[in-house]
């Protein structure tokens, strides 16, 4: 969900200026205005120095140096036959341009385990740059050893309205996972809301079939019955598969695909999550009395065919090849999982998948856990002389990706960041984040245009480029051709299923910890380990529902109930 900004709108405004500029308009004149603007009492340099160091946007009158860690790709490529490097980039040159900093790079790393090496080795020689980016882990450790800024002052003086904006979306949940005895360490990278599982079905299936939309748990069944018993993909007799899951974890995970958490959370379950029991502790979902009833219905369901036969030996691929071939006729997924099933679309143009928010408690609604509010976190070297310098950055991102920078900039050095962004060359020293509500968002701005209420200008450009590709969808329909399989993607996933999630009240339970105790790193992979074996056994029949018991009573013993009680301590 990454957003990528588009370039298009700037040939138009290219095109625009241009014409002006022969009329008399905007590039020369601006230019020659700046250069003949006399000094002022504002141009001091040590009052220049001030507002740089106290406001949002003002440019540091001579240049800034910051050393940064930079987490790179193995696949970073630069515009063919520039000499552009990662501290000289379309990316650096637009903050030299706004700011006037300038990134040395102490370490590059890829993302991951090598990133993660590299911080380590930093902090352990007490050499870390001015600016890196850290778990939740590591944040506190830092902080836990002075080696990291406040950045309250820096954020309360230099945050934009459109940053606090952003993290007001999910209620500051990301500044205050960041904050510590009312000091604010980072500036916290957000997540996304993924929004409501949805169970996919075959639409083109169910109108052969004449079967009616699912509500139930009951109405799935049935519907997933007649998949696997009549065949209406014509798969031949036993090869139509009902609903796949991904063997490795059919539940639990957040914002992934082919599991099943609204069988559980139906049921009151909160697998591999952190949640508050009724007296407000804290307590592992997996492990609750409530999963029997999730594990009964799915055990069941497997027992009568209804799902993957082979599940226990898929991979992720396998999985997305039997979707993609045709024999699958339900999945669980998010409202992005057009982009998975892109592919089936591209070999038959028939398939018709639908999207279902089901099945639904006694209040009518579906319940969903949250995700963590924050994917990492940026922090400052304690003793770097200019700890605004990350708030401003980030104002300069955000401005040109979520903001209208990218609309009213029309500058060749914006024009070259965009290209940047565009063609995802090199890495943002910096980078910003989204609102939690992206994809909502994009739903209601996409959906304005196409009715004619919303000028498709008044949209970040991301969202622009989504619009036009559903228009384009849209048109093809209308002229009876069959649509190209990106619009066929970005439609259904942007004006369909998003639709779906932003129209469908849901219940949001949030969960109360995603940190690491002391006895996780030792013992918590293990108890995954058993937990999964445990979970896939019951689901095949391996083992039988009961077994669910003998599983809690190992997993308390093997470090469950130690790293239980090490929850609770952190979250008093």
């Amino acid at each position: 969900m990454k957003r990528k900004l588009y370039q298009k709108c700037f040939a138009l405004t290219a095109v625009f200026c241009l014409t002006m500029g022969l009329l008399g308009g905007c590039a020369p004149k601006t230019e020659t205005t700046t250069k003949n603007t006399p000094k002022d009492s504002t141009s001091d340099v040590s009052e220049q120095w001030n507002l740089a160091k106290t406001t949002p946007d003002a440019p540091y009158p001579e240049e800034v140096t910051y050393t940064i860690g930079l987490q790179v790709n193995a696949n970073v490529t630069f515009p063919e036959g520039s000499n552009d490097t990662a501290e000289n980039n379309g990316y650096t040159r637009l903050y030299k341009n706004k700011l006037n900093i300038q990134n040395k790079n102490i370490f590059e790393a890829v993302d991951g385990e090598d990133y993660e090496q590299k911080v380590s080795m930093a902090i352990t020689t007490g050499e870390i740059p001015d600016i890196m980016s850290v778990d939740y882990k590591t944040l506190k450790e830092l902080i836990d050893n002075d080696m990291i800024e406040d950045l309250t002052e820096s954020y309360n003086n230099c945050a934009s309205d459109l940053m606090k904006e952003i993290y007001a979306s999910n209620d500051n949940k990301s500044l205050e996972m960041a904050t510590f005895d009312g000091k604010l360490y980072a500036i916290p990278v957000t997540s996304i809301s993924a929004g409501q599982e949805m169970l996919w079905l075959r639409g083109d299936w169910m109108d052969k079939l004449n079967l009616k939309e699912p509500e139930t748990i009951a109405d799935i069944e049935h519907i997933l019955q007649e998949f696997v018993e009549k065949d209406p993909g014509n798969n031949g007799a036993g090869k139509t598969v009902g609903l796949v899951l991904n063997p490795d974890i059919y539940y639990g995970g957040y914002a992934q695909a082919y599991q099943a958490n609204n069988i559980f959370t139906y049921f009151g379950a909160y697998p591999e999550q952190w949640v508050a029991d009724k007296d407000g502790n804290a307590v592992y979902g997996s492990v609750q009395p409530e999963m029997k009833r999730g594990l009964e219905v799915l055990a069941d369901w497997y027992k009568k065919g209804l799902i993957d036969q082979q599940v226990a030996i898929r991979n992720f691929d396998d999985i997305t090849a039997l979707v993609t071939s045709g024999q699958c006729g339900a999945l669980f997924c998010g409202w992005w999982a057009p982009y998975t099933l892109e592919s089936s679309y591209a070999l038959n143009n028939e398939v018709d998948w639908r999207s279902y928010i089901v099945p639904a408690g006694e209040d009518g609604k579906v319940t969903m856990f949250a995700g963590d509010p924050n994917q990492h976190y940026k922090v400052v070297r304690k003793g770097y002389e200019h700890p605004e310098v990350l708030v401003k950055a980030v104002n300069v991102s955000l401005n040109y990706n979520q903001g209208t920078s990218s609309y009213t900039d029309t500058s060749d050095i914006a024009k070259e960041y965009l290209d940047y962004v565009n063609h995802a060359y090199g890495v943002d020293p910096i980078g910003g984040f989204d609102y939690y509500n992206a994809a909502a968002l994009a739903y209601e701005h996409i959906n304005e245009a196409i009715e004619g209420k919303r000028d498709p200008q008044n949209m970040i450009m991301y969202e622009n480029t989504l619009y036009q590709s559903c228009q384009k969808y849209l048109d093809a329909i209308a002229k009876g051709e069959k649509a190209d399989s990106t619009d066929w993607l970005n439609y259904n996933a942007r004006m369909v299923s998003s639709k779906l999630m932003y129209e469908t009240p849901v219940n949001v339970v949030q969960p109360v910890f995603f940190d690491q105790t002391d006895s996780m790193p030792l013992k918590w992979s293990t108890l995954q380990k058993m937990e999964r074996e445990a979970m896939l056994k019951i689901l095949t029949n391996e083992k039988s529902v009961d077994y669910f018991d003998a599983f809690v009573d190992e997993w308390i013993k093997a470090g469950g109930e130690q790293i239980t009680k090490e929850v609770n301590e952190a979250i008093k």
